[in-house]
């Protein structure tokens, strides 16, 4: 299926899950975004910050919050709250859940910013690679837009 690219609040999904970047060190990020999912879902980050500390996620990796509509994807692209994103942490990340989305019963994606504007022309086709080709109807949110609800189109 192809991948659908839009700008808009990705809290406001159609999607089954809703996947967003974090660290390894369970530290609550600084962005709107994040203190968004933070304020709205805080027994998912209570639980992810235990699971980091047990070292039961690591970087590269993902780990998946059931309990909410949308379902949460953690995907852990970071070592550290201040630490960088990292591509290959992202493509971990990315190339386990396009393995193994069956697995996690997903039906339909959506993924949050993961990096900044300067990086984004090497997010792209990590994108496109790994979710290209899957039967996972994905869509990504290339710009947050706090309370704007982008039109997903292929959202099952």
């Amino acid at each position: 299926m192809p991948v659908i690219y839009v700008s808009g609040d990705p809290l406001l999904t159609g999607a089954q899950a809703l996947a967003f970047g974090c660290n390894a060190a369970g530290k609550t990020e600084t962005g709107t975004l994040a203190i968004q999912l933070l304020t709205r879902y805080p027994a998912a980050f209570a639980v992810f910050s235990k699971l980091v500390r047990k070292n039961e996620v690591k970087a590269g990796g993902y780990w998946l919050w059931r309990e909410s509509r949308p379902q949460l994807v953690f995907m852990v692209v970071r070592e550290t709250a201040a630490g960088a994103t990292r591509l290959r942490y992202v493509e971990a990340a990315m190339m386990t859940l396009a393995r193994d989305y069956r697995l996690d019963l997903l039906k339909s994606l959506a993924i949050a910013p993961l990096i900044d504007n300067a990086e984004w022309s090497a997010m792209r086709p990590l994108i496109e690679h790994w979710f290209g080709k899957a039967q996972l109807p994905v869509v990504v949110y290339e710009r947050y837009l706090q309370g704007v609800r982008a039109e997903e189109q292929l959202i099952v």
